[in-house]
């Protein structure tokens, strides 16, 4: 493991400048080289020969030429600086691995975030980790500002100098039933609707809460019978049972077919939600994640 105390104590420029007069053989090369003045040069290098004791360069004619030491030093230093410069424009290249970490609510995974994960695969090569633990907005921008996340989508805007807030889409709510329901066929009537057992997602999400009081006040009184804090479990009993649940369009579209599921032909209209999709300003400097974000609003238009 690199000692990087040691690493600290030491200006990693002096192997740089080192390098730079060995190639050109020549001081007044070197500071033209590296744009500063020859005066810079010479003070680097005592400084480096201070350290190693010995003089590197012995005057040559009209430029230098390097001692023992300093043509081994050359031998090591061509190897690793060969090397780093190798990673540098691998990541200039966008060729490394890179981490993409996403927050997305259970109740906004559908095919929109399936389309997300694998755009990022085709596009950057990123290893996609996933959280869907409840945020807030002040747990949001400690997220974005801190780089503990790359990219949120929330229900719920916020405002930040060094986040980018944009509204990602409108999406409507569905009432949903199984496929094979008893009751629930053709036109229903609401009272017939309330009467039945409902499913509840229970979240403190402040954007999620909103909701639901919006929906209490279409569907008031309702028979909740079974709440969970997994949306994912909630369509899994929707599916096997006569219960009845809300969910948006675009996570029933993704689930009728696997889960056999349908929409309760009701008249009523369940309100409608904003999405938000968060990411920190300065992310956008990279061409990899500023493509993603294009990919993503060119595919919700």
């Amino acid at each position: 493991m690199t000692n990087l105390y040691d690493l600290k104590k030491f200006d990693l420029n002096l192997l740089l400048i080192f390098e730079c007069i060995y190639q050109h053989q020549s001081i007044s090369k070197a500071a033209k080289a590296l744009f500063i003045t020859p005066s810079a040069v010479s003070q680097s290098l005592q400084r480096l020969r201070a350290h190693l004791d010995d003089p590197l360069f012995i005057r040559s004619g009209k430029g230098v030429a390097p001692t023992t030491v300093a043509i081994n030093l050359h031998m090591h230093l061509e190897v690793n600086l060969s090397q780093l410069e190798q990673t540098i424009n691998m990541m200039n290249r966008n060729e490394l691995s890179k981490k993409f970490v996403l927050y997305t609510p259970q109740l906004l995974m559908s095919e929109g975030s399936t389309a997300l994960v694998k755009a990022l695969r085709q596009q950057a090569s990123y290893a996609i980790e996933h959280h869907d633990i409840f945020i807030t907005p002040q747990s949001a921008e400690e997220l974005l500002t801190y780089r503990k996340a790359d990219l949120i989508l929330s229900l719920f805007p916020i405002v930040n100098p060094a986040v980018v807030c944009e509204k990602l889409s409108c999406e409507p709510l569905v009432l949903v039933c199984s496929e094979h329901h008893p009751r629930l066929n053709g036109k229903i009537a609401l009272s017939d609707v309330l009467a039945e057992g409902f499913t509840f997602y229970s979240t403190p999400e402040k954007g999620a809460l909103a909701l639901q009081e919006e929906i209490e006040t279409v569907l008031p009184q309702r028979n909740v019978v079974f709440s969970s804090d997994s949306y994912i479990s909630i369509i899994n009993i929707i599916s096997q049972s006569e219960l009845i649940g809300i969910m948006p369009l675009s996570t029933f579209n993704h689930y009728k077919k696997i889960m056999n599921l349908k929409i309760v032909d009701i008249d009523i209209t369940l309100p409608t939600f904003d999405i938000f999709m968060l990411y920190n300003r300065a992310s956008l400097n990279g061409s990899a994640f500023a493509s993603v974000i294009e990919m993503i609003k060119l595919a919700d238009r």
